[in-house]
């Protein structure tokens, strides 16, 4: 028996469990996505540098 199998036979076993491991790696999937987002979108937003010129 290979790994696959034997996870699915487990699953078969315990549906429960598929339920509750779908649900986290929905939650740890949006998380990943949301801090992607704010890492690579938000926190580059350009930045103005302003002097003062006299002559």
């Amino acid at each position: 028996m290979n790994l696959h199998e034997q996870c699915l036979l487990r699953y078969l076993k315990y549906p429960d469990e598929l339920m509750h491991s779908t649900e986290i790696l929905k939650l740890n999937n949006f998380i990943l996505e949301k801090r992607f987002i704010v890492k690579n979108f938000v926190a580059q937003s350009p930045q103005i540098h302003y002097t003062n010129n006299v002559d």
